[in-house]
Order: C-alpha cells, then sequence, then structure tokens
C-alpha cells in the first residue's frame, strides 16, 4: 500500500465510523478501486456502509465485499440481578 492508498483507507475509515457508525470494516485500496470487507447485520447497512465509503473516496470504484450476518433475536427477556 503506498502512502497515499493509506491516507485514502484512513480517510474512508474515520468517515465509515462518523456517518455510518462502523468500526469493524476492513478498507483496502488498490489503484483506483477501494474494497470493503467485513460484516454487517443488514442489507441496509452494507448500503449505508458502501454509500458513506463512496463519498469520502474521492471518485474512486467502490468494490462492497462485506458481508450480511443473521443477528438471532433473543430468547426472551434478559434478567438482570
Amino acid at each position: 500500500m503506498t502512502d497515499i492508498s493509506g491516507y485514502v483507507a484512513a480517510h474512508i475509515q474515520e468517515r465509515l465510523a462518523m456517518e455510518a457508525y462502523e468500526l469493524g470494516i476492513r478498507v483496502d485500496v488498490r489503484g483506483d478501486v477501494v474494497h470493503l470487507r467485513g460484516e454487517v447485520v443488514s442489507q441496509e447497512r452494507s448500503r449505508a456502509v458502501e454509500d458513506a465509503a463512496r463519498d469520502a473516496a474521492e471518485g474512486r470504484r467502490i468494490c462492497n465485499e462485506l458481508h450480511v450476518i443473521a443477528v438471532p433475536e433473543p430468547d426472551g427477556e434478559e434478567q438482570i440481578s
């Protein structure tokens, strides 16, 4: 990763944290392509991450490789003692 690629990746990760509220997304910049990798809980979250990355990518192409994972509903109320 060149210095500019590292800067762009860090800039996009900062934008993902601030706008999409996602901290665990890996951002790799290779030339004019930004690769997004990681897990999100819904298609809506995936789109929000992609949109935030696109806003920060300065015209680079976005390759969304995020995986949507199923998050099961709780089995009932949590008992707090």
